[in-house]
């Protein structure tokens, strides 16, 4: 199931439940979820998380975050547009328009340098698919659009807005100077692909792809799917490979759906999940993936995982989309700590709501706060970037 699938559940802000594909996909390791893994460590609630401040707002449905060169960017994945068609499996409505792409944050103050992307969501603005990550490496920025174009209707008429989305859907993206931007690779495509011939993993929802997160190591991108279950790598000439399919319980209700991946220091991945094959709170997991496929779950115990990411001293951080309970009526949101030692730090009180992307630089954690909502809301906030002070390893 993927993630607009499953936010569309949400009372007060459902999501576009269109999907999409591209390239071949090879090489998988077959991930087998352990009955029992990982017992769930102790969780302590901080008590204070007064130091979580508003860094932006007026932004557009925001996910991914990251620092490059010293700048934070945020992926904004845009308020759809006016041209409106049915939506995908769920039914329901989605508006699509050249809305997305990527701002600079800057004291305060933000603006986009890739601009003019395709967006799709509900007909108010909400829960938007768009470009959903981003991603730093050596001085140079990636993105990633969400869906995939596999699965836009075939008869839909040429025109700007169509065209970009079977041009854009499930790209991965190397950003340039002066808001130049190309794609590497049609990975959201490739991943469709993949569960098409293997639709026996879950005959009720695949071909499905939705790639939600991305990481940059060495000359490979790492690819989190949210919609085909999958890590993907994206190799050298714009090769997608699958690295790893996360399984879940046999009997589970749902299915695992992987959203973000970091980098961690012993050359592994670590891979969040927004459900992990239940849809009770504490349901989620992290998984540890090696590049060779090898995988286990390492942490069990989270309930909607959206972003994640590693701090300088090795602290692993996630950021839980609806900490109370996915589907609930509760858009609050936390981010919690790990330590090495797996001891537990919940941070963001009453300040986080439907929070998703995770990026962290000189003592803080930046979150993308909001994240379903647009620019100009019908009701209700922006979306936000906001940080909180995890000074001292807290």
């Amino acid at each position: 199931m993927s993630v607009p699938s499953l936010i569309r559940a949400i009372p007060h802000r459902p999501v576009p439940a269109l999907v999409a594909a591209a390239a071949c996909a090879v090489g998988v390791s077959m991930v087998a979820a352990p009955s029992a893994a990982g017992a769930t460590a102790r969780t302590a609630t901080h008590p204070e998380i007064g130091t979580v401040k508003v860094v932006a707002s007026g932004l557009d449905n925001p996910r991914g975050l990251a620092f490059v060169g010293g700048h934070l960017y945020v992926a904004e994945a845009g308020h759809g547009g006016t041209l409106c068609m049915p939506g995908g499996p769920e039914g329901g409505e989605q508006c699509a328009g050249l809305t997305s792409g990527i701002s600079k944050i800057d004291h305060g103050r933000h603006y986009r340098v890739v601009n003019g992307l395709i967006s799709m969501a509900d007909r108010d603005g909400t829960a938007a698919e768009g470009v959903v990550a981003v991603a730093g490496h050596r001085g140079r920025l990636y993105a990633q659009v969400g869906l995939n174009s596999r699965a836009l209707p075939t008869d839909l008429p040429s025109g700007p807005v169509i065209n970009a989305a079977r041009r854009e859907l499930g790209r991965t993206l190397a950003i340039g100077h002066h808001g130049r931007w190309w794609p590497i690779a049609s990975t959201g495509n490739a991943d469709y692909d993949w569960t098409a011939d293997h639709k026996e993993l879950q005959p009720d929802q695949f071909p499905d792809a939705n790639p939600n997160g991305l990481t940059v190591r060495g000359k490979s991108i790492y690819v989190a799917d949210a919609g085909a279950n999958l890590l993907a790598r994206v190799g050298r000439h714009g090769r997608v490979s699958t690295v790893a399919y996360f399984q879940v319980p046999k009997g589970s209700p749902t299915d695992a759906v992987p959203t973000c991946v970091a980098n961690a220091r012993d050359g592994s991945l670590y891979v969040g999940e927004l459900l992990g094959g239940t849809f009770t709170p504490g349901g989620a997991r992290v998984w540890q993936v090696w590049p060779n496929g090898k995988a286990r779950v390492k942490w069990t115990g989270f309930t909607g995982i959206q972003g994640c990411g590693f701090d300088n001293r090795g602290n692993f951080y996630v950021t839980e989309f609806q900490a109370k309970g996915m589907f609930g009526p509760d858009p609050q949101g936390a981010v919690i700590q790990i330590r090495p030692n797996g001891h537990r730090t919940t941070f963001g009180g009453q300040a986080l709501f439907f929070p998703s992307g995770f990026a962290y630089r000189d003592g803080k954690v930046y979150v993308s706060n909001w994240s379903i909502n647009p620019a100009k809301p019908q009701s209700g906030p922006s979306g936000q970037v906001v940080s909180i002070k995890v000074a001292n390893g807290h």
